[in-house]
């Protein structure tokens, strides 16, 4: 469909995750209570990731401030929360009797939780039951639109420890260990029903795995305000989202800087509530493939394809990539000369190399690329074939700017 008409399908569309409350720059265990109260929730399943459940005090604490409403727990999510995970903690929930879950962690546990919802609501406690409810694609290509047709049996509380905005989207990808392709769900009221921003919890997630999920939340915002069929509400953040990004990052690399902490959960809050109003381009959605295909965390495989991306549509994306200058302070850089120097200013990674990826591995990953059903839609600069795959990937694998033919 060409972008004209989809921009007129998409333009006047504004999609709302279904959010009630957001507490910003709060301590999580003096809010918990009185929001538990406020919801009317009596039976808590905390989701929380091991570290810290076993190297802070942070989960401590929150179990002190539940009190008699804890009814369980598990620390049991695991990279990219695989399906076998999900499933085994679904069947914890049920037996708990639980009315609400309670994430406290990343996007895999905020992930896991999504799906444990969709497990309860369908009452599908098996991996051949679950992938059945994975979603489709509206007729136009744009949009992920769910199967469930259930009436949603529990809902999520968020305490984000990460920059990624999993937050604010009802989607989950767990891993299908069988395949190690990534499944792909849409919850019904998936999204979380209230969202705690702790800038002193974010403070305890360790510095590198902080800084990428912060790249990986810039370049869901570069997504949006890139994207082939834009809304101007959506872009309006996403540009406020990215200005605070390049500010505030740099500066998490002092522990005890609390506003820079609140500033990056602010520019999440900014992302996340355009981004699902918007297709998005490549580099969103190949870290789905490269993740799994190449035992890559999420937020690395962003970096690199986020770089990869700006140079891709240097002179395609000129209006948007303008604005985004002028949003940063004017610069007459080439945008993807800016987002690189970022990157090394964080000490993360450029290339395809520093993920420790080597050219076999990454030609396996040009087919599954091409069966995804968004990597190769919805991008200003087409990419439509396995060359085209090849080329994009070809500017990830340097870090240089040069514009590569094919890998080498």
């Amino acid at each position: 469909m060409p972008t004209s008409a989809r921009n007129d399908l998409t333009a006047h569309r504004y999609r709302f995750t279904g959010h009630e409350r957001i507490l910003h720059n709060v301590r999580a265990d003096e809010v918990l209570p009185g929001l538990m109260e406020l919801f009317g929730y009596r039976r808590v399943f905390v989701v929380c990731s091991r570290s810290l459940n076993t190297r802070t005090e942070v989960i401590a604490r929150i179990r002190a401030c539940l009190g008699e409403r804890l009814v369980g727990l598990t620390d049991d999510v695991g990279e990219h929360s695989p399906l076998s995970n999900v499933l085994r903690a679904a069947q914890q929930v049920r037996d708990a009797g639980a009315d609400v879950l309670l994430s406290v962690g990343g996007g895999s546990v905020m992930d896991m939780c999504k799906a444990i919802q969709l497990c309860l609501s369908e009452n599908a406690y098996s991996r051949e039951a679950l992938l059945k409810l994975q979603f489709v694609l509206s007729d136009d290509g744009t949009e992920m639109l769910t199967t469930s047709r259930a009436v949603p049996a529990i809902r999520q509380i968020a305490i984000p420890t990460t920059l990624a905005t999993s937050e604010w989207t009802p989607v989950s990808t767990p891993i299908d260990e069988l395949t190690h392709l990534k499944a792909r769900f849409v919850v019904p009221e998936g999204s979380p029903r209230a969202v705690i921003y702790d800038p002193a919890i974010l403070a305890q997630t360790p510095l590198p795995l902080l800084l990428s999920t912060g790249i990986r939340g810039l370049d869901h915002a570069i997504n949006t305000a890139c994207s082939s069929s834009p809304h101007p509400f959506a872009s309006l953040l996403a540009e406020q989202a990215i200005a605070l990004y390049m500010q505030n990052l740099p500066l998490l690399k002092d522990p005890a800087n609390r506003q820079a902490h609140a500033n990056c959960q602010l520019a999440t809050w900014y992302t996340g509530m355009g981004q699902m109003s918007v297709p998005h381009g490549f580099s969103h959605w190949m870290v789905h493939i490269v993740g799994p295909y190449g035992s890559v965390a999420h937020s690395d495989a962003a970096c690199v394809l986020m770089l990869a991306q700006a140079k891709w549509l240097e002179g395609w994306a000129t209006e948007q990539h303008d604005r985004l200058r002028l949003a940063l302070g004017g610069t007459g850089q080439p945008f993807h000369e800016i987002l690189q120097r970022l990157l090394e200013q964080l000490g993360l990674p450029t290339a395809l190399q520093d993920l420790g990826l080597n050219r076999q591995q990454v030609e396996a990953m040009i087919e599954p690329a091409l069966q995804h059903p968004m990597v190769t839609r919805n991008n200003i600069r087409p990419i439509r074939s396995a060359d085209d795959l090849r080329a994009v990937m070809a500017l990830a694998w340097r870090s240089d700017g040069a514009q590569a033919k094919e890998l080498p």
